[in-house]
């Protein structure tokens, strides 16, 4: 374990994509081995010094930020091991937590296989991943970051570790779980708030009969620092297809990407090879347009949105597929003018570029602000998305303050990012935010769909399960985290522990 205490020397540590200032710590501890985690986090229990893992401190939750005691850097804990083909549609591969997206994701490639999760920031680790269980832009084909964690190694505060593999280990009708750790067993149980049965990443995993493997990801460092995980990989598609499609009616939009959500569920459920069958559907309104217009001169004047897809090809049928496209853009009554197709992997850059390009500026605004970043992260059911988007219309008209709205519509998952230029303005946006929270909640939906809720959101995440709520986050906490060490005033805020 290496120890630095000098302020200009871990001042890296203390700042994230949130925007959120102020960030200390007595000293920073870097693992050079699994094990070194253990015996840190037995004295750090000892000491009751309070410990937050830094991943690659790309998330937008502050989660990563720590406000005294310690910060424990998984940044060594690099190591990616070699892929293990299982079948023909199936290969498994261990990593350590530091490892990066990209790294993981180009091993992948250059073997033939795929790491389907496509966060935006691709420098991110995999552990980071894991703790907020997060998606990115094609999670509506391929899902979430959980859906492809077979197996986790992680450390408790009382030094014990424990290696869980999915399909073992579930909750009995009353939320407990025994498991096995290197101490000897543990007992736990869950709490009993009711989540949204959709795209979620906000409080604790509880549904019913919970596999342990899914209590640990997206517990975002409160529970146990993650260690190793078992991912699968899928085949690599042979060719991609995409493009962009920009609408002057916003309803126009809500109304292709229904039908393209509607095809592409019968084509995955009937096994169709010459069907559309949609990797992505992106969301962005007027004002992102707007906003990255002079990088890209050409999107057209007096749109109201913009819709990108993606479908990924396995078989011999590009231009089958391309055709199905054009003929369902055109019978939509869209101008193939307003239409840009990606059909190579150069062009699909570009596709992948402007769509990070969105954040980029955001997080640039944010920087030069100094204010943090207020951006929400509902999803809602299906069917609900206008009613929440004409919401969040509404209440945007009754300030100045900018805006944009974009993100996972075939989830019916977006993020408005209002953003502040001052500290009045902050307040204003925090109350917008809580405002259209409770709309999200009303409808059936969550207030954080992929990014978690780290020290930023807890007013929010309280809209869904209120005071009692993190009364029993608490006692669920203090379960695996005896002194309450992990990850404090993430999820819900430390005055509960204390």
């Amino acid at each position: 374990m290496i120890i630095k205490k000098d302020r200009d020397t871990i001042h890296n540590y203390f700042e994230d994509n949130s925007g959120v200032t102020g960030s200390n710590a007595d000293f920073a501890a870097i693992a050079e081995t699994e094990d070194d985690i253990s015996v840190f986090l037995v004295e750090m229990s000892k000491s009751k010094t309070a410990v937050t893992v830094a991943g690659a401190l790309t998330g937008n939750t502050a989660s990563g930020l720590a406000f005294g005691g310690s910060v424990l850097s998984l940044e060594r804990l690099n190591k990616i091991g070699e892929i293990q083909k299982i079948d023909n549609k199936n290969a498994l591969i261990a990593v350590q937590a530091g490892a990066r997206i990209c790294d993981i994701k180009s091993k992948a490639y250059n073997e033939g296989w795929m790491y389907p999760p496509n966060p935006t920031e691709n420098s991110s680790y995999i552990g980071g991943n894991i703790a907020t269980n997060a998606s990115g832009s094609r999670g509506f084909k391929f899902g979430v970051t959980r859906d492809y964690i077979k197996a986790l190694k992680v450390a408790f505060s009382d030094g014990s570790q424990s290696y869980v593999k999915r399909g073992e280990c579930f909750a009995d009708k009353n939320g407990g779980i025994t498991f096995n750790t290197s101490n000897g067993k543990k007992h736990i149980v869950l709490p009993k708030y009711n989540l949204p049965v959709i795209k979620n990443a906000a409080g604790y995993y509880n549904y019913h009969g919970a596999d342990l493997i899914d209590v640990f990801i997206g517990s975002d460092g409160t529970l146990c620092v993650i260690l190793e995980a078992v991912l699968k990989f899928i085949p690599r598609f042979k060719e991609v297809f995409g493009g962009i499609i920009f609408f002057e009616n916003r309803n126009n939009a809500y109304k292709f990407v229904n039908k393209i959500k509607n095809i592409s569920k019968k084509t995955e459920k009937e096994n169709l090879k010459d069907s559309i069958s949609a990797m992505s559907l992106e969301y962005f309104d007027k004002n992102t347009l707007l906003m990255i217009r002079n990088d890209y001169p050409l999107i057209p004047e007096n749109v109201e949105a913009g819709i990108m897809f993606e479908q990924d090809i396995y078989e011999d049928n590009f231009d089958i597929l391309m055709e199905k496209w054009i003929e369902i853009i055109e019978n939509s009554d869209i101008n193939l003018e307003k239409v840009w197709f990606a059909s190579n992997i150069t062009e699909q850059e570009k596709l992948r570029l402007f769509r990070h390009k969105i954040p980029e500026h955001i997080n640039e605004i944010i920087r030069k602000n100094k204010i943090p970043k207020v951006g929400t992260d509902f999803a809602v059911p299906e069917g609900k998305l206008p009613e929440i988007i004409d919401f969040c219309d509404k209440v945007f008209k009754e300030t100045n303050i900018f805006n944009i709205t974009f993100g996972h519509i075939g989830e019916n998952h977006l993020h408005a990012n209002i953003v502040a230029s001052n500290e009045q303005e902050y307040k204003q946006c925090r109350q917008l935010y809580a405002n259209i929270a409770q709309k999200a909640v009303d409808l059936g939906g969550t207030v954080s769909a992929e990014h978690g809720i780290g020290k930023l959101r807890h007013i929010f995440l309280e809209k869904m399960i209120g005071i009692e709520g993190f009364k029993e986050m608490a006692k669920f906490k203090k379960s695996l985290d005896e002194f309450c060490i992990l990850g404090q005033d993430n999820i819900f805020p430390k005055s509960y522990l204390f």
